[in-house]
């Protein structure tokens, strides 16, 4: 590689790093931040379509969740995380999918995995055919369902999850 070919190429990335920042990055930090600090409720209007029982969802809640919105530079990692994610190459041979983590974790000597999940889950709903599968396919994964919560059932109800958990890790 010639030095004037491997100086256009750093020249052409600053480019694109500065258009990227100033027509996508700063445009999309701006409207989440309008979105998340703006919006009256956000955190506990989203919250109550996560939780089992929204009359349970407590102001001391929404608070936690909002909390990491609150310090400088939060949007920022969200959309590097999020970049990440969308550009990774899935032939990495160091990244595998949830599936083959799941199955290597449960595998591990001396390890138990327990999934813990709430009968009103409205964002990750283990019910029928995925639960099924979950006990095909992952024979040392242990499923409990806690009835009548949400996604956070460690949230939604700490010492009913503790009880839970404590007796399916026995």
């Amino acid at each position: 590689v010639s030095p004037k070919s491997s100086w256009v190429r750093r020249a052409a990335r600053r480019v694109w790093i500065a258009w990227r920042k100033v027509f996508l990055d700063y445009p999309f930090r701006y409207g989440l931040r309008r979105l998340v600090n703006g919006t009256k409720d956000f955190w506990r209007k989203g919250l109550t379509l996560a939780w089992g029982d929204p009359q349970r969802l407590s102001d001391s809640d929404a608070l936690r969740f909002q909390w990491p919105s609150i310090g400088d530079g939060w949007e920022e990692g969200l959309i590097n995380f999020t970049r990440s994610r969308l550009f990774s190459s899935p032939s990495d041979s160091a990244s595998m999918d949830d599936g083959q983590l799941l199955r290597e974790v449960a595998n591990l000597k001396d390890t138990k995995v327990v999934i813990v999940y709430g009968s009103k889950d409205a964002v990750v709903r283990i019910e029928g055919p995925v639960a099924e599968t979950l006990r095909v396919d992952y024979p040392n994964v242990k499923l409990v369902r806690m009835e009548g919560l949400g996604h956070d059932p460690f949230e939604e109800d700490v010492d009913g999850f503790l009880t839970v958990l404590d007796e399916a890790l026995q």
